[in-house]
C-alpha cells in the first residue's frame, strides 16, 4: 500500500460527514488532510488555481443534476446509478482547465462492521443486470417479495426457518447453483455497479474514515477501481446465514423498514485498512 493513501486526522466529535470532507477540501491551502488527498488523485496543491466542493444530495432533480454538470439526456442514467456523495472541482494555474472528482465517503464503525452500499428490488437488478425471469423469482422469494407459500408444498414449509421468505440454503440446488453462477460469471460487473456506479455521478475516489477510541479519525482514501478489484476478491459462495458471498461482498435481503424486501448489498469498509 502507498503509505500516503493512509492516515489520521483530529476529530471534532463522532465521524466526519460530506459537509465536513467538502470545507477541508475548499481550505486546502492550510488543511493537511486535504493537501494529501490532492497529491492522492495526482495533484500538486501549488500549482492548484481554487477548487469548488460540493456534497451532492441524495435526491436531485434535473437543475440540480445539470449545475453538477451531467446533461439532460444522461440524467435518469445518472440518478440511477450514481454512487459519489462529494464533487471536487479542481482548476489548475497551468492550463485553466477544470478536472472533476467524484468521491464515496464511507463512515465506518468498528462495531458495526458492515456498511450498506446498495439497496433496491430485485426487478429492478434485473432490469441493470438482466438475469433470467428463474433467477429472478428464486431471489425474489429470498426477499419475501414473494412468499414461500406461494409456491412452496406444506411439507416444504414445514422445513424452512421463517415462512416469509427463502433462505439460499432453502431453495432447490439447481435454482441456487444458477444464482452462484450468474454472479460467479459477473462478479466484477456487480461489484462496480454496486461501488462505482455509472455515469456523471459515478465514483472515481472511495474515502473511508473510522473513529478510533482516542477520539481521532483515521482514514483511507483510494481509487475506485483498486476497490472494487478488491472487494471482487474471492469466491460466490452461500454464507452459513444462507445469504451470498460475492467475493468480499455479501447480498441478503434488507428486512426492517422501509423496503423489507429489498435486495441489500453490504461491505466492510475497515478491511481496506488491512489490505
Amino acid at each position: 500500500m502507498n503509505k500516503r493513501e493512509i492516515g489520521s486526522m483530529t476529530a471534532k466529535g463522532g465521524f466526519i460527514n460530506e459537509s465536513d470532507i467538502c470545507k477541508k477540501f475548499l481550505n486546502y491551502k492550510k488543511d493537511n488532510e486535504a493537501q494529501v488527498w490532492l497529491e492522492i488523485m495526482g495533484y500538486i496543491p501549488q500549482k492548484i488555481q481554487r477548487i469548488f466542493a460540493i456534497q451532492i444530495p441524495v435526491r436531485i432533480n434535473i437543475q440540480k443534476a445539470i449545475e453538477l454538470g451531467i446533461s439532460q439526456d444522461k440524467y435518469e442514467e445518472t440518478i440511477k446509478y450514481k454512487k459519489a456523495d462529494i464533487q471536487v472541482r479542481v482548476e489548475i494555474i497551468i492550463d485553466n482547465v477544470l478536472h472533476i472528482e467524484n468521491i464515496s465517503l464511507k463512515k465506518a464503525n468498528r462495531s458495526a462492521g458492515f456498511n450498506q452500499v446498495d439497496k433496491r428490488p430485485v426487478k429492478t437488478y434485473q432490469d441493470i443486470w438482466n438475469f433470467d425471469d428463474n433467477t429472478a423469482k428464486w431471489l425474489r422469494l429470498f426477499t419475501g417479495d414473494i412468499l414461500p407459500n406461494n409456491v412452496l408444498s406444506i411439507a416444504e414449509l414445514s422445513k424452512i426457518k421463517d415462512n416469509r421468505r427463502l433462505f439460499l440454503n432453502e431453495i432447490p440446488q439447481k435454482a441456487r447453483d444458477n444464482i452462484i453462477f450468474f454472479f460467479s460469471k459477473n462478479k466484477l460487473l456487480v461489484v462496480t455497479d454496486i461501488l462505482r456506479g455509472r455515469g456523471g455521478l459515478s465514483a472515481e475516489w472511495f474515502l473511508v474514515t473510522q473513529k478510533e477510541t482516542d477520539n481521532s479519525l483515521s482514514w483511507i482514501l483510494k481509487d475506485i477501481n483498486t476497490v472494487c478489484n478488491f472487494y471482487a476478491q474471492g469466491d460466490v459462495v452461500v454464507s452459513p446465514r444462507g445469504s451470498l458471498k460475492i467475493g468480499r461482498l455479501t447480498m441478503q435481503r434488507k428486512g426492517g423498514t422501509p423496503d423489507p424486501t429489498s435486495l441489500q448489498f453490504k461491505i466492510n469498509p475497515l478491511e481496506l485498512f488491512s489490505e
